[in-house]
């Protein structure tokens, strides 16, 4: 922080006690979330208050955030990853044994490749290249880097970049010129089976904390939802503004982990992002195209299920394309449950 002449006040400096730096910076996000929001790109809670939080460190502010503020989004992403582990999305993937086998291994290959790419072409640390490769799961990601360690700077940069691309950039321009909106669920939990839901998923997420199993939270949410989903005894998405929170929670948190990172070391991985996003973009683009050629599934759809991005915006694009909505899902679905399993256990090994 610049130094200040004798008797000078820096507003920095009156904002230092902890909970106003967590106040500015929660709104720092909700204030990065509602533009976007407003600008209608897909995942605008979680990209916006990322980059809500970055534009305030920008200033020289070092933004901070509660643990336990993260931990709610956790198990909020968890609920709603969950949710969508239904009896129809396990219906759907019976029927495409060999697409969802190589849809397993494009994503390791994916996430193994860029891993290759950031430690021998730029000297990144495994930690650091691995989880910045992930392609997805920011959730148990953010977690992970916590629990294990790694610059979390280079592996934001490197989802962000993703993110932005494979999100909201490339969905939004298509799905604006298709004039088609983004999917939304046509039915939504009630307040009680989502109390049940939530209350459970803490309860199993407190028993994984004293079991000292990587990201609890996260994964008691979902362990609980897709259970009581699977069953039938409840049904539904997530409400939409707990959704929303979760993501807005998860994007300031993960953001406020650069704090202290310098402008000119995020400007400097701006070329190992870039490799890391042309890596995962071929190796998912080589996976969707042999699927079709061993499976029969439309290229169109093998691609899109296939493809580095977001659940919401990829159906959306789906959608907007003509595509088998029910496929895509399910395929971006389990990619992201392979991967919330996966990574905590591959972190480990770390």
């Amino acid at each position: 922080m610049t130094p200040l002449p004798p008797g000078a006040t820096d507003f920095r400096m009156s904002l230092a006690s902890p909970p106003r730096i967590a106040l500015l910076t929660l709104l720092a996000g909700v204030t990065g979330a509602l533009i976007f929001n407003a600008l209608e790109l897909p995942a605008a809670w979680l990209s916006g208050a990322m980059v809500g939080i970055v534009l305030l460190m920008a200033t020289g502010f070092r933004p901070s955030f509660p643990d336990a503020m993260r931990d709610v989004g956790m198990l909020l992403a968890g609920c709603a990853t969950g949710s969508s582990i239904t009896p129809e999305m396990i219906e759907v993937l019976r029927h495409y044994p060999i697409s969802l086998a190589m849809l397993v291994a494009t994503t390791f290959a994916v996430t193994f490749g860029g891993a290759a790419v950031l430690r021998r072409g730029f000297g990144w640390d495994p930690a650091s290249a691995f989880f910045a490769s992930v392609p997805g799961a920011l959730s148990a990601v953010v977690a992970s880097v916590g629990e294990v360690g790694g610059n979390m700077a280079k592996v934001i940069a490197g989802q962000a970049l993703r993110l932005f691309t494979m999100v909201a950039i490339l969905p939004s321009i298509i799905l604006k010129a298709a004039h088609v909106h983004p999917v939304r669920a046509d039915h939504w939990l009630e307040a009680g089976p989502f109390a049940v839901q939530a209350f459970g998923g803490l309860a199993l997420a407190l028993l994984f904390v004293r079991l000292k199993v990587m990201t609890p939270y996260f994964l008691g949410g979902m362990v609980v939802a897709a259970i009581l989903h699977l069953t039938r005894l409840a049904a539904g998405a997530t409400p939409e503004p707990v959704g929303n929170l979760a993501f807005l929670l998860i994007g300031i948190f993960a953001a406020s982990r650069m704090a202290g990172t310098s402008m000119a070391v995020l400007r400097s991985l701006w070329k190992p992002c870039i490799a890391l996003l042309v890596s995962s973009t071929l190796i998912a683009l080589v996976g969707g195209y042999l699927t079709h050629v061993f499976s029969g599934v439309p290229v169109a759809n093998a691609l899109i299920a296939f493809a580095p991005g977001g659940l919401e915006a990829m159906v959306a694009l789906g959608l907007a394309l003509g595509l088998d909505p029910l496929y895509v899902t399910s395929h971006h679905v389990a990619r992201f449950v392979l991967l919330s399993l996966s990574v905590p256990l591959l972190a480990r090994r770390l």
